[in-house]
């Protein structure tokens, strides 16, 4: 997952969640006080939309099986 800027994206593994970002450059070059405010908000926007989608694929991951008879989380993994 990606925001709209395409500047971040969300991976997702064992370990959790996190937020990369693509570039080094997050921003073009900002002449006006209202070029920069347009620039940090679309980051904002672009942030808050990956950490909505951490929250989303924890839940998925603190959720469970999907399917009957596998098992719930790192807990069963390490019984075996």
């Amino acid at each position: 997952m990606s925001g709209i800027l395409d500047k971040f994206h969300v991976e997702h593994g064992i370990h959790g969640t996190r937020v990369v970002a693509r570039s080094q450059q997050l921003t073009g070059y900002c002449l006006t006080d209202s070029d920069i405010d347009t620039a940090i908000d679309m980051l904002k926007d672009d942030l808050d939309a990956c950490g909505r989608e951490m929250k989303r694929l924890l839940e998925v991951n603190n959720r469970g099986s999907l399917f009957e008879g596998w098992p719930k989380g790192g807990d069963a993994a390490l019984e075996a």
